[in-house]
């Protein structure tokens, strides 16, 4: 370990050291800190700051010696910069700074407090913080510890005595004014000395930056005192008496002189100081002043004087003399609080801090003066709350609201006049700032149980409610919005916390609960009387006399408004709305459905109140409000639950008071005038209230239920329909939502009708005839020209009250008594109504008033058994409204359709009455499809999509209905008349482009045949002997179950099974037959699961299951009718059902061809036609297999013609070379064929083009590679490849390599004119035809993928992925990429075949005959493939052949074949024991050889792999074998080092690393032997190597690492052994690493430290800089460790230091860091 010591004078010294390094380093030292210190002005700041941790360091390890030598530089340096002088005071600063066991000693301390004192006071006019406030840091820094003694006395010593007339320095003050905070404790025993130098020259100051500071000090002196006191009790008196006078003459100067200054920032320091030394001040001067200084210090806020800061010092005086003598300020009173009054902020801005705590403190100066002035305060507050300045009622209001809340007990004496005063504001008040404030108050008062008056709680709750129109005189639309929120808030708040005010609260909430006005807020009110109820469920009653009665019943009158005529409870002063009254309000607000949160407070506050309605109601409320809370998301059953609640209700409530449903049904009518139709014109914004008239009304129905009096039921009646007629009908309102507001009126007489039937009736049939009426007989009604459009929109708003009420009388009324009161007036009114009006809200309302009807007679079929009369003139007029574009009455569909459902249903006996079904069903699917039709998927505009949204909507809610119209029809006649009808109807549709309308036939024709089967006849005379439709029906389906659309094809397959079943019940005459555990069932059924995919191979791989199950089921007799059905279908419009018809075909005339032979040339002929005319492309297939097929049992094929067929070639021979594949007989007689004409053919042309930069491909070796490349992907002939294996294998090897920069062939085929006079054409006046095509091929690109598919087709997929490796290969210009992918083929090769198989040796036999071929590309190929096999360890014959074969390319004239020989040589020692021995002698003489071969241009570094070769040799062989050279291969290696080759240095290093691990060091060598030979070696090269390491190549550094490691275990050093395995780390810091990693070798090594000095000094001259950098690094840490310094040192400091002016910035910081290390401290 390391056992330097600091050494007294803070040098670092050693055991071993001597005068004469001590007389030495300091000259070193002085040196390198100077050039350090001009280090500081380099540009780059990572520069900057490694020099000042070089400073930081030296300054630490020798504190005394540096610090002489950076006072000395700054001495001999008067004129640094700024920067440079402020970084060099950073450094100190950080030294004094750190918190270290050891701290400096205190004569480094006193030199550079001299320094920073120096600095600090050298600037004498001016202030510069860069110098200056470091300067200031380092003293206050030294200060805070144990010299605190010593700064201070130097200061002081500066400062000059009281006698010295010269002015002590302003930063000398301003740091004794930070050192007494930093050290409040030894500061204070000075600063009466302090004081006593400054007090003679504080007159005399007049600059201000001068006065900044002194005042600071003092301030901040005054501070200490007051803090020193405070902490220690005793020595408070103590010191404040010794500093009295001080401070006092200060006091003056402060006051009366400075305090004129114009400059704010000065003013506001020194009323600082001020607040801080005026407590300090004798307390008899303090009595006497105070009267004078408090209107002085009103005074100050005239002046440009931070106001802040006076009231600061105004607070300080305060507290000071009130503590005192609280009688002192009675004659100034008047005037404080008239200026404090004034300084209040009427809007505080709480985003200033400075702001807010200036009005803070003005209102702690009120809270002080409250103890002793609370009756002149208030009475002063009360006066101002009277003016007419809003500003200063807000003043009064904040100033009272804080005393409130700080001090309420001194407010109580004018509490009654406050009060009185505050009614006054509440209902004068327009500005919502001042509501806002008032609204403070309010709540402070409450808060504290000081107000007991309604008019607060009218306040609140007035302003919860929101304006109608805004005026900006009274404030912004946030302001409104904050205040309404604040009085939500606030009012809740009330409620839930502050006890005294519950019972008011109750009172007046439930009065405003029943008033229109408030109607907005009813949620708030609701959840406030809630919360009021859940504490107490009871009223208080106060009785007042006979005097305070009157003005309480005014005062509720007023209040009311136009609710004055409610019931009330009166007791006394107690004015509440009834029970009944309260519920039927909560009923009609309970109707809004969209006001969740308002409805759910109202039921929690009926859940409270319920006690004041019927105590009894507690279990049956419970459980009906849980249900409704439940379900409040939910509107349709939430609707329903609450009707279920008022019925349960009215019902428990009826047996115990028979009156109580008429009582609150009178109510329910009376609340009619809160939810106007037209919102009176109001101050407050009133909501919509339609929905809550809406809930009242339907209330009031079912409350009727339970009302006898007939009276009392007409007059609601006539409530009812007259709100109905009273609704806005006019052209600025729509129809629809005319008839959206009525539709709670028509509900309302529906519910009514379940009672009093007759009554709502007989009112109905009046209105029906008003609405008919003529209601004018005079001369000018026969004038058209004149039109009452009043009349006619009161005559519509009847008409359709009726048709509506009428419904929903149909709806819930009982049937039977419903249908006795239907007669032929009514239905001839909704006839009239139908054919007349053109308005789709009436046509509607009156379709389904008919379908209401039609489905009573559904039910009361059996009781009633006549039917409906005119039923066919009522569908004609139905069916005859048309749904054409633009599909405005399309909404109608589905009821039509439902009606004529229904109409058919019905029945009769009467003929004339029938219905015709098929008509209906027409038209159904005209209106129908033909709206479907315009449906899209995608939309060019927003306009667009919401018309296809508006269709789909509908055509979604009409389908369920055309099905039970198809249902219908077919269960009326179950015949294949019937079903030819129908089908007939959807054939067209089945075949549209639209993919939702054949989605929706589909659906239609699956529901036809699902009812059919059902339906259908069997047997008897009047079913069919046949069936005849078959064929033709199954060949229209089959396309549509290979749709484009999945939902399509699923209906479609469902379909086929139905006409499959349908077939098979007619041919057995029984359902039974029918099996369900059939076979062909089950397919179908697995079918169904998997059609619905989107892959389309997995879509027509399902089409052969359907043409197999097709040919199976129907008879031979259809088989002709649905081939030429399928062929028609090839004209589909979809694509997909075209292919699956081709291919559905193709299947079945395999399976039944042989039954269709007299009708194969027809079939045939159809088929070319098809195959000539279809524009899909996979029809085309699909049909072309069809008629391959029918020709598969002819398999010679004349491959001349072929390969003489022009390239590329066509999609049709393409097919042809496909389909020739499936007969591997004839594939093997090609394939033999193909070897035998490219066996010895050279593959490119003799000789290259003029004009050619690349040689061209012959023309007939490629034709072959063309069609080999269309047939080996086929897998069918793997088992003709298998048997050829090596002979492809070896041929497509070393075509690959041949093709590689070869060009397409150009063959020259001429062009003959068909006659002597004809012109040349343009094509053809060169003589030949070009083939353009062609000439785009790439030969190699060919080769490439002809040889990936022979793999692939062999499962090879190792190999094959080999050749995906690299995607350049196929445009390369060398055989770069080529020679890069056989590796990993070998590797492949054995993985595949296994290394002494006898495909192997095949292989390589096979592979032998091109190692003597002509043509370099072959050799090439064969030599780099017997390479790659070396490593994989071949032996026995395997290895003979292939080392005879590369030993003798070492003679090869390309030097590429020779560097691929080397490169196998390198891996004879992974060879079997048996063969490395026999061949290591000649690869390691070619290896030594290859060593000094200097090829230049070759694709192949032959030095270097030399080197890697020789390198897994030794890993390899054992160390005896290879000894006797291992001293001269280090040192003929050692200059690879510092290649500048990356791959170079790295083979060197590797190669240095695997000769030390195949070295093992015994300890007990000789001195003589190669172990000692090699140590020198190893310590020659230690630290270049780590060196190196620090590298930016990571392949370089990794080299150095694993080298680094093995050169570590032959060191015979333990602890640096044991700290290199830290080099296994890949996460290695290099930085750190380093400088642990050089103590250790320099602790454990220390008689080499000179040498490894020496052996790093080359690299400080490296070409990289990283190497220089820690070369640096290296050598200053190995100096530090040296035992006796030389005369080098010297030297070798000052070329560490040249290194500080690299032009690297990296290397500038290192060096910095270096010379730290060179005399810091390890």
């Amino acid at each position: 370990m390391d056992t330097r010591q600091r050494s007294p004078a803070g040098g670092p010294t050693t055991n071993a050291a001597t005068t004469t390094t001590n007389s030495d380093k300091p000259t070193v030292l002085e040196g390198v800190l100077y050039n350090i210190f001009e280090g500081l002005t380099d540009k780059d700041e990572q520069v900057r700051q490694s020099m000042q941790q070089a400073i930081v360091r030296i300054l630490e390890t020798h504190p005394l010696r540096a610090s002489h030598i950076l006072i000395d530089y700054r001495r001999k340096h008067a004129k640094l910069s700024e920067q440079t002088v402020a970084l060099l005071l950073d450094c100190i600063q950080r030294v004094v700074s750190a918190e270290t066991p050891t701290p400096l000693p205190s004569a480094a301390h006193e030199l550079l407090i001299a320094l920073a004192l120096e600095e600090l006071t050298r600037s004498v006019d001016q202030h510069v913080p860069s110098i200056q406030n470091p300067a200031l840091f380092i003293l206050v820094a030294i200060g805070r510890g144990a010299d605190c003694a010593l700064v201070v006395e130097t200061l002081q010593a500066h400062c000059g005595n009281s006698n010295n007339a010269q002015l002590p320095h302003f930063m000398l003050m301003q740091c004794l004014g930070q050192l007494a905070m930093a050290n409040t404790a030894g500061l204070v025993p000075h600063i009466k000395a302090i004081l006593a130098r400054c007090l003679p020259h504080l007159g005399g100051i007049k600059q201000d930056h001068i006065k900044l500071a002194y005042a600071y000090a003092i301030g901040r002196f005054s501070e200490a005192l007051l803090e020193h006191g405070t902490n220690t009790p005793e020595g408070e008196t103590k010191a404040a008496a010794n500093c009295t006078t001080e401070i006092s003459v200060a006091y003056d100067v402060l006051f009366n002189q400075w305090l004129q200054s114009r400059e704010p920032k000065i003013c506001m320091e020194i009323l600082q100081a001020l607040s801080s030394m005026y407590p300090l001040l004798p307390t008899d001067r303090i009595q006497d002043q105070a009267p004078r200084l408090v209107p002085q210090i009103l005074m100050l806020y005239r002046r440009n004087a931070d106001r802040n800061a006076v009231t600061q010092f105004l607070c300080a005086v305060l507290k000071t003399n009130l503590s005192l003598n609280p009688q002192v300020l009675d004659s100034v009173i008047d005037a404080l609080i008239t200026h404090l009054f004034d300084l209040v902020c009427v809007n505080p801005d709480y985003e200033k801090p400075q702001t807010v705590k200036g009005h803070y403190e003005v209102l702690r100066c009120f809270n002080l003066l409250a103890a002793n002035y609370a009756a002149k305060l208030m009475d002063t507050l009360l006066i101002h709350l009277r003016t007419n300045s809003e500003r200063e009622r807000i003043k009064s209001l904040l100033i009272l609201t804080h005393l409130l809340n700080s001090c309420s007990v001194h407010v109580e004496s004018r509490l009654h006049s406050l009060i009185e005063c505050l009614k006054q504001l509440i209902l004068a008040e327009r500005s919502v700032k001042m509501k806002l404030t008032l609204l403070k108050t309010i709540v402070a008062l409450a808060q504290k149980s000081l107000i007991k008056d309604k008019e607060f709680v009218w306040f609140v709750v007035r302003h919860s409610c929101k304006y109608s129109k805004l005026t900006q005189e009274q404030g912004t639309l946030e302001e409104h919005a904050t205040l309404v929120l604040s009085c939500e808030n606030a009012l809740f708040m009330l409620a839930s916390t502050v006890g005294t005010l519950d019972e008011l609260l109750k009172r007046e909430l439930l009065n405003y609960f029943v008033l229109l006005d408030y109607t907005d807020i009813c949620g708030n009110l609701a959840k406030c009387l809630a919360s009021l109820f859940a504490k107490s469920p009871h009223i208080e009653y106060d009785i007042a006399s006979e005097e305070e009665q009157l003005p309480a019943a005014a005062a509720s009158a007023e209040a009311s408004g136009a609710g004055a005529s409610e019931e009330r409870i009166k007791r006394g002063k107690v004015v509440v709305p009834s029970a009944e009254t309260l519920y039927a309000r909560c009923l009609a607000l309970l109707g809004n459905q969209a006001c969740i949160k308002r409805a759910s407070n109202i039921l929690s506050f009926l859940k409270y109140y319920q006690p004041q309605l019927n105590p009894a109601l507690e279990p049956l409320w419970a459980a009906r409000i849980s249900d409704l809370l439940l379900q409040i998301n939910k509107p349709q059953t939430y609707l329903q639950q609450l009707h279920d609640f008022v019925l349960d209700t009215n019902e428990f409530l009826s047996t115990r008071d028979e009156q109580f449903a008429q009582r609150l049904a009178n109510k329910l009518a009376d609340q009619m005038y809160l939810y106007p139709m037209q919102l009176p014109a109001s101050e407050w914004q009133l909501p919509e209230l339609s929905a809550e008239r809406g809930m009242l009304l339907q209330a009031l129905a079912l409350t009727l239920n339970q009302v006898t009096d007939v009276a009392c039921i007409h007059t609601k009646l006539d409530l009812i329909v007259t709100t109905a007629r009273q609704e806005r009908l006019d052209k600025h309102v729509k129809h629809a939502d005319y008839e959206r507001r009525i539709e709670p009126c028509a509900r309302a007489l529906g519910y009514i009708a379940r009672q009093h039937l007759a009554h709502v009736v007989k009112k109905l049939t009046e209105l029906a005839q008003l609405g008919t009426r003529k209601h004018s007989t005079g001369f000018f009604s026969n004038l058209h020209f004149i039109k009452d459009t009043h009349k006619e929109l009161e005559t519509y708003k009847s008409n359709l009250l009726v048709v509506k009420a009428f419904g929903r009388i149909m709806d819930e009324a009982d049937p039977l008594q419903s249908l006795q009161h239907l007669d032929d007036a009514m239905l001839s009114f909704l006839m009239q109504q139908l054919a007349v009006h053109k308005d789709q809200t009436i046509m509607s309302a009156i379709l389904q008033t008919l379908l209401s009807i039609c489905n009573q007679l559904i039910v009361t079929k059996e009781q009633l058994p006549a039917p409906l009369k005119h039923r066919k003139q009522i569908m004609e007029t139905v069916f005859s409204i048309p749904i054409e574009a633009p599909f405005h009455d399309l909404p109608l569909l589905p009821t039509i359709l439902k009606l004529g459902t229904d109409f058919i249903r019905i029945g009769g006996p009467d003929s004339e009455e029938c219905v015709d079904g098929s008509v209906i069903f027409e038209i159904a699917c005209k209106n129908f499809f033909g709206c479907a039709k315009q449906l899209k998927m995608k939309f060019d505009s927003q306009e667009d999509d919401e018309h296809n949204s508006f269709l789909a909507k509908h055509l979604n809610e009409s389908l369920p209905q055309l099905n039970a119209l198809v249902r219908v029809i077919v269960e009326l006649d179950a015949s294949p008349a019937t079903l030819d009808l129908i089908i007939g109807i959807l054939d067209g549709w089945l075949r549209d482009k639209n993919s939702e309308v054949r989605i929706c036939a589909s659906h239609v024709l699956n529901n036809t045949l699902e009812v059919y089967i059902k339906s259908m006849k069997i047997g008897g005379c009047e079913a069919p002997s046949k069936f005849n439709q078959t064929g033709q029906m199954l060949g229209k389906i089959v396309p549509r179950c290979i749709d484009s659309n999945g939902t399509v094809r699923q209906v479609s397959v469902d379909i086929l099974q139905k006409t499959l079943e349908i077939a098979c019940i007619y041919e057995t005459l029984t359902i039974a037959s029918i099996d369900s555990s059939a076979e062909w069932l089950k397919e179908i059924e697995c079918i169904k699961e998997h059609i619905i995919t989107d892959e389309p191979k997995q879509i027509y791989n399902l089409a052969g299951d359907i043409a197999k199950i097709i040919a199976q089921r129907i008879s031979s007799f259809q088989y002709l009718q649905f081939c030429k059905t399928l062929l028609q279908s090839l004209r589909d419009p979809e694509q997909s059902s075209t292919i699956g018809a081709s291919v559905v075909l193709k299947f079945f005339i395999q399976q039944k061809g042989s039954e269709l032979f007299h009708a194969i040339p027809d079939l045939v002929k159809d088929s070319l036609v098809a195959l000539q005319l279809c524009e899909v492309p996979r029809a085309k297939s699909g049909v072309l297999k069809a008629l391959v097929a029918l020709t598969k049992h002819h398999p010679k094929l004349v491959c001349t013609e072929m390969l003489q067929q022009p390239l590329p070639y066509d999609e049709h021979l393409v097919e042809y070379w496909h389909l020739v594949c499936n007969d591997p007989e004839l594939t093997g007689i090609m394939l033999d064929n193909f070897l035998q004409l490219l066996s010895g053919a050279c593959l490119h042309e003799p000789h290259e083009l003029p004009a050619a930069g690349q040689r061209l491909a012959s023309i007939q070796p490629f034709a072959i590679f063309c069609a080999l490349h269309e047939m080996l992907p086929c897998k069918d002939i793997h088992d003709q490849l298998q048997s050829r294996f090596s002979e492809i294998f070896s041929m497509l090897l070393t075509s690959l390599s041949s093709y590689i920069n070869l060009g397409a062939p150009m063959p020259s085929i001429l062009a003959a004119p068909s006659s002597p006079n004809q012109p040349v054409k343009a094509a053809t006046k060169f003589g030949f035809v070009p083939n353009k095509e062609l000439v785009k091929l790439n030969p190699c690109q060919i080769a490439l993928e002809t040889f990936q598919a022979f793999l692939n087709n062999l499962e090879m997929e190792q190999i094959a992925t080999v050749l995906t490796v690299n995607t350049q290969l196929a445009s390369s210009s060398d055989w770069q990429s080529y020679i890069e992918l056989l590796t990993p083929m070998a590797i492949g090769l054995v993985h595949q075949l296994q290394l002494h198989s006898p495909a192997m040796r095949q292989l390589v036999n096979a592979l032998s005959k091109y190692v003597a071929s002509p043509h370099d590309a072959q050799r090439v190929a064969a030599v780099g493939l017997y390479s790659r096999l070396v490593p994989l360890k071949p032996g026995g014959e395997l290895a003979s052949t292939i080392m005879l074969h590369l030993g003798g390319a070492l003679s090869d004239p390309n030097a590429v074949v020779r560097g691929l020989s080397l490169q196998g040589m390198g891996y004879v020692g992974q060879l079997t024991e048996h063969e490395s021995a026999r061949y290591t002698e000649v690869a390691i003489q070619a290896l030594l050889k290859g060593v000094d071969d200097t090829v230049g241009d070759c694709l192949i570094n032959i030095p270097l792999e030399s080197m890697r070769g020789l390198s897994r040799i030794l890993q390899a062989l054992p160390s005896e074998r290879v000894e006797p050279f291992h001293v001269s291969l280090a040192i003929r290696i050692r200059p690879f080092f510092g290649n500048y080759s990356m791959e170079m240095r790295e083979a060197a290093i590797i190669l240095f690393g695997d000769l030390c691990e195949s070295k093992h060091d015994d300890g007990n060598s000789s001195p003589t032997s190669s172990m000692e030979a090699l140590r020198e070696q190893l310590l020659a090269n230690l630290f270049p190597l780590l060196l190196h390491l620090s590298e930016s190549e990571l392949a370089v550094a990794s080299a150095c690492r694993h080298t680094l490691l093995r050169v570590c275990r032959l060191l015979r050093a333990v602890r640096v052994n044991e700290l290199a395995q830290q080099l296994q780390n890949e996460q290695l810091y290099y930085n750190s690493f380093v400088v642990e990693f050089v103590k250790t070798i320099a602790l454990e090594l220390t008689e080499h430290i000179q040498d490894f000095i020496d052996s790093c000094m080359p690299k400080l001259r490296s070409q990289w800089p990283e190497v220089r950098g820690s070369a640096a690094i290296v050598i200053g840490i190995l100096h530090n460790f040296l035992s006796e310094r030389n005369a080098q040192s010297e030297s070798v400091a000052s070329k560490i230091a040249v290194l500080l002016k690299d032009e690297q910035a990296t290397v500038r910081v290192r060096a910095a860091q270096a010379l730290g290390h060179f005399f810091g401290d390890i």
